[in-house]
């Protein structure tokens, strides 16, 4: 049902009215559109940006505010104005790795295929980061690991310095991967 204040169509109203019309307010106007029956967005795709999502951001929560990590993105000014670290390690990460459904399978072949993933997987859980899952659609599964995993390539594709950063990611072995872990503590 909708709700109308004032004469119709001159002031304001919302709701819907049937199945025909939905009144709204959108930046501060008033507006009328078509009613669409809403869709399902549990499907298997949305399940694997929700996922990527929610482990992405985990992981990137992990990289804390005095880090040597962070202090790279700062000295190479990779954090764009009025962005905070988090929103923009996320945001690159989605947009370089994970950004469709097919994207999110080839960078988890490559992590399940990486020599050391079980130190990534014992690191990640070290440092609190688990699992991160949704349980409809075929289920997908966002690994604890592959957040420390990405965490890493996005440092070398951004040109951090030092070590680990100046070795390729097929040669990272646990000590490599403690240094990525040392790098996003707090300092």
């Amino acid at each position: 049902m909708a709700r109308v204040k004032g004469p119709l169509m001159s002031m304001e109203a919302s709701g819907k009215v049937g199945n025909a019309i939905v009144f709204s307010i959108w930046k501060g106007g008033p507006y009328v559109r078509k009613w669409l029956i809403p869709k399902n967005a549990m499907s298997d795709a949305q399940a694997i940006i929700r996922v990527v999502q929610g482990g992405v951001g985990a992981a990137c929560g992990k990289v804390k505010v005095t880090s040597g990590y962070e202090g790279q993105l700062i000295t190479l000014n990779r954090i764009p104005s009025g962005q905070s670290k988090q929103s923009f390690l996320v945001q690159y990460i989605r947009n370089h790795y994970c950004k469709l459904a097919a994207d999110y399978t080839s960078i988890l072949a490559a992590y399940n295929a990486h020599a050391h993933k079980s130190d990534f997987e014992s690191s990640a859980l070290a440092i609190g980061l688990i699992d991160f899952n949704v349980t409809y659609g075929s289920a997908v599964s966002f690994p604890a690991g592959l957040g420390l995993y990405l965490l890493a390539i996005t440092a070398i594709a951004l040109g951090f310095t030092g070590s680990p950063y100046e070795t390729a990611i097929a040669s990272w072995t646990s000590t490599e991967i403690s240094a990525l872990v040392d790098d996003i503590a707090a300092a």
